[in-house]
């Protein structure tokens, strides 16, 4: 194999591939990025057997062929570079010689023939969704899956295809809080009309949309059996589902309440972030316990042993009966940073029943946080369906 490119488009290139490389493995070839050259195309293809992508981009191919390379020197290698034109050349040793301006240097190659081959894109479901939405879904939920058992049903973000009505939720859940987003497909080809659930890994969905352009433009989706595929332009990504079965979350969703409060999102969040700041418990340091009071006004208050404590009032409209509970208050930081809105809703109905945050105005998103008990030794409670 013998190409030429640009330092600039390879090290985006690379660095695209490169989040999808085995950090830990015994499967030596998995440490690298397949290069593969013909048609006066490059491909780069990495993957960790549960998460592959695969980008390629125009070069000048002087000599069709493949290698495989380490991904972690050879991408630190192109990173360092200076913005030049760039060769890439098999040699008959087996090494590869990278050449740019009067300087080269050579890396030893991995053997490509132990690379394993990608599954190839099939599924009965294929969707067209817009990307500013696909990605404005996966931010806003991803917050609510767990990141403490990569492999646990919790650590995934269910993706339910409903046909008749050309619409799609995501849905996460870590058992203390539960986002659900609302979106609209462009297009689909579905050979069903029954509900369609897919377990994705919240890991997966956000490398996709960090890989998708910010501008307009639409990302194709399939369910496999065992796999999603998406594809935009010269990228593709493919990933394994999770096994397991996701958690009944809609009887966990309060169909009313009792005490509704709208007030600015932006108050809100640095009232909160102070509230939060003084609520770390050194011994259990993700606790962040914050007390909403909700009466005549609304007061958030908080307090740290030997720190002190804090007591805000807001300016808020304030709906319903008075209420005090208790939540974990970075789980409401979190959710009021991905709104958008210059207001938001909460809704209770008592000290112990999950609390709504939703933007107001928009009725496609909405995150439940479960409050904790007050005065007790009894741990927050789970959502397990």
């Amino acid at each position: 194999m013998h190409v030429s490119c640009s330092q600039p488009q390879l090290l985006q290139a690379v660095q695209k591939v490169h989040r999808a490389v085995a950090s830990t493995t015994t499967m030596t070839a998995l440490t690298g990025i397949l290069f593969q050259a013909d048609e006066n195309m490059l491909t780069l293809q990495g993957t960790d057997l549960d998460l592959g992508i695969i980008y390629s981009f125009p070069v000048e191919v002087i000599i069709p062929g493949e290698i495989l390379l380490p991904a972690r020197i050879f991408t630190e290698m192109v990173r360092r570079l200076p913005p030049t034109n760039v060769t890439i050349q098999l040699l008959a040793d087996n090494t590869v010689e990278l050449t740019y301006m009067q300087s080269r240097v050579h890396l030893n190659s991995l053997d490509p023939n132990q690379y394993p081959s990608f599954p190839e894109i099939e599924g009965e479901t294929t969707l067209e969704i817009d990307i500013k939405t696909l990605k404005d879904a996966i931010r806003k939920v991803s917050i609510a899956s767990s990141s403490e058992d990569l492999r646990s049903i919790f650590s995934g973000i269910l993706l339910e295809v409903n046909p008749k009505a050309q619409q799609f939720n995501l849905v996460a859940t870590d058992t203390h809080r539960l986002a659900l987003y609302r979106g609209s497909f462009v297009s689909s080809t579905i050979k069903t009309d029954d509900e369609i659930n897919a377990l994705i890994s919240s890991r997966s969905l956000n490398e996709l949309a960090r890989l998708l352009p910010g501008e307009e433009g639409t990302v194709q989706i399939t369910i496999g059996s065992a796999q999603i595929f998406a594809c935009h332009d010269n990228l593709k990504l493919y990933a394994r589902l999770l096994d397991g079965k996701f958690p009944h979350y809609q009887q966990v969703i309060p169909q009313s309440y009792t005490t509704r409060i709208k007030m600015s999102t932006r108050e809100l969040l640095e009232t909160t972030e102070r509230a939060v700041l003084l609520a770390r418990d050194e011994v259990k340091a993700r606790s962040h316990i914050i007390i909403l009071q909700i009466g005549e006004t609304f007061k958030i208050k908080s307090e740290a042993a030997e720190v002190g404590h804090l007591e805000e009032e807001l300016s808020a409209q304030i709906d319903g009966e008075p209420l005090t509970l208790a939540l974990n208050g970075r789980y409401l930081l979190e959710t009021l940073r991905i709104l958008d809105s210059e207001e938001v809703v909460l809704e209770l109905s008592s000290p112990l029943k999950p609390i709504v945050v939703k933007p107001e105005g928009q009725d496609n998103y909405f995150c439940l946080i479960l409050p904790i008990r007050i005065n007790t030794t009894v741990p927050e409670r789970e959502y397990h369906g």
